[in-house]
């Protein structure tokens, strides 16, 4: 399930938004009262750490041990110092628990709320929501882990909060182990996956240690939404797989339902062949990937270079149309995922939304203003934007000092006086 998180400039603004505009330097409109319009998710939202949460109170991650530094002991696990105050915190529950009791019981207990997630992938709920209205979508049903830590609840716990999911938000919940999940996306997709997708190859020789030490998890995480899926599967359903956390699931699937209807779409880069093979796993990735009926990319070039990588790693015949395997043909395709054009426009037409337009028009009259939105990860070509920026002003210097820059997490803006 990928609920809507809280929008980012309502973080950043919203010291300003309680301070009278002499005070915050700026005309900054009132907060919007409840309109009743569709609220949109932001494409890339804020994703804090798993097992941390800045809204919420849930259970604490327990990470595994990550792989030692040395590439020549990369099959033994490092032991981190361990963090006195977790202890205290645990023993107190304990305590207050009484005899007999532990940790999970007191969280088990805790009552508890279906509340939107601060992590997911608002692109792809904008865009689905927005083909429901449209009513290419009918019926649908969300798969996904609850978006917290899971071991501190007990099997009732669990039972209950996956039947509220599935009856009143649509939503099959994959239960897995912490120790599963922190391997799978912190070490495996986060470590290794990611960065070579966007051509980050990395070259510190721990990231071998992370690659052995993590591809299990992922596999396990795999099999569970497989499992889940195929328990759940009927006739006629069509199964949609989406992004690079779960690029084996195709092919699990294709083994338990010969016959269903799967689609994978990828929302991320696909790097040329030479850089995707410097990943161990990447014949499992690719015939993960090619289990389903249907394979999609954001753009012709990440399209055109998964054929070139299935040519060239498989050794099978790619086309312009997709991928010739032995019993099948698999159609691989362009299909840019869009946006809710229709809560966009109702949102843009809303009273905060002008009041915003006439205190900007007004604060920076006469100027011109670059924006970029950009998280601050080493993927993002922050650096060189900016090397791109002073590039400019040493080409037209007199440019220099006429410029304010404001710069946050998702947000800068320069503005040219």
């Amino acid at each position: 399930m990928t609920p809507g998180a809280t929008t980012e400039h309502e973080r950043i603004f919203s010291p300003s938004l309680a301070k009278p505009a002499s005070d915050a330097g700026f005309p900054f409109p009132p907060a919007p009262a409840d309109d009743g319009l569709h609220r949109l998710t932001e494409s890339e939202p804020h994703s804090p750490a798993w097992g941390s949460t800045s809204s919420f109170v849930q259970p604490k991650a327990r990470p595994i041990p990550a792989p030692s530094p040395s590439i020549l002991k990369h099959e033994e696990s490092a032991t981190p110092a361990q963090d006195p105050a977790p202890v205290r915190a645990v023993e107190a529950l304990k305590k207050e628990a009484g005899p007999g009791h532990s940790r999970s019981v007191s969280f088990s207990k805790a009552d508890w709320t279906i509340e939107p997630a601060e992590q997911g992938n608002g692109g792809l709920r904008n865009a689905v929501l927005s083909a429901t209205d449209a009513g290419f979508l009918g019926d649908k049903m969300w798969v996904g882990t609850l978006g917290m830590p899971t071991d501190a609840l007990n099997a009732h716990t669990k039972t209950a909060i996956a039947e509220r999911l599935e009856d009143e938000h649509d939503s099959l919940t994959v239960f897995v182990d912490d120790r599963d999940f922190d391997g799978h996306y912190t070490h495996f997709c986060k470590t290794i996956l990611w960065p070579v997708l966007h051509y980050q190859i990395p070259d510190n020789p721990k990231s071998k240690a992370y690659e052995d030490h993590s591809w299990v998890y992922y596999v396990k995480l795999n099999e569970a939404f497989a499992k889940r899926i195929a328990k759940n599967w009927k006739r006629g359903d069509s199964i949609w797989v989406h992004d690079y956390h779960l690029m084996l699931l195709p092919a699990m699937l294709r083994k338990l339902l010969p016959d269903a209807q799967i689609g994978f779409f990828l929302h991320i880069a696909f790097p040329s062949s030479e850089v995707f093979r410097c990943l161990a796993p990447r014949k499992e990735l690719l015939e993960g990937m090619l289990g389903a009926n249907l394979v999609g990319f954001q753009t012709d070039e990440y399209c055109r270079h998964f054929l070139q990588t299935c040519s060239r790693i498989l050794c099978v015949e790619a086309t312009n149309e997709g991928v010739q395997l032995e019993d099948r043909f698999v159609n691989v395709g362009t299909f840019p995922i869009g946006i809710d054009p229709t809560s966009w426009d109702k949102r843009r037409n809303a009273p905060d939304v002008e009041q915003w337009i006439q205190a900007i028009s007004q604060r920076y009259e006469g100027k011109r203003l670059i924006v970029g939105r950009d998280k601050l990860d080493n993927i993002r070509g922050v650096r060189q934007k900016l090397l791109s920026y002073e590039l400019f002003l040493n080409t037209y210097p007199e440019w220099r000092d006429k410029v304010y820059i404001s710069l946050s997490p998702f947000l800068d803006i320069s503005v040219l006086c």
